[in-house]
């Protein structure tokens, strides 16, 4: 088996991807590997590509860090698209499957709960009194349901009149 070695990082090139990977854990691309040791964290909302389309190429002048959107773009195709419609209209039964089963159930469940842990209360006023509160809910308008069911009435009078 043939491989890279970046900054003391052993790489094999996966067959599937064409993508060279480290053989030790944590995995990581060769091409992420060298632009993180060159240039720190990757921004976030980009991807590092290769400039020349050549995955074995790693080299840091053949690296450049762009949007997804724009990452996505230069790898469109026509013939790209069908092979997606043609691997997800194989897959979706799967996936319909997993998410009715109990380990989809069960990793909905976790996930659900450790997104709202993760999530960064923001202060809202309550759009009946003005308090002002502090709340994980991006929907939420009012301090209490006293004051959304006070405003409703409000507003049914007013519609009423």
């Amino acid at each position: 088996m043939q491989h890279q070695f970046h900054y003391n990082k052993k790489f094999y090139q996966d067959k599937k991807s064409g993508y060279w990977i480290s053989t030790t854990s944590p995995r990581i691309r060769a091409h992420v590997w060298v632009w993180k040791y060159h240039n720190g964290e990757i921004e976030k909302g980009h991807h590092i590509h290769h400039i020349d389309g050549d995955k074995s190429n790693n080299h840091i002048s053949n690296l450049e860090s762009i949007s997804v959107k724009n990452h996505f773009a230069k790898h469109d195709s026509e013939e790209r698209r069908k092979k997606n419609l043609i691997f997800i209209a194989k897959i979706r039964p799967l996936t319909k499957k997993w998410h009715a089963s109990e380990e989809g159930h069960k990793w909905h469940k976790q996930h659900g709960l450790k997104t709202w842990e993760e999530r960064k209360p923001f202060k809202i006023n309550c759009l009946f009194c003005g308090l002002e509160v502090i709340t994980k809910t991006y929907h939420q308008k009012y301090c209490h349901q006293n004051c959304k069911a006070k405003h409703a009435r409000r507003l049914l009078k007013n519609k009423v009149n």
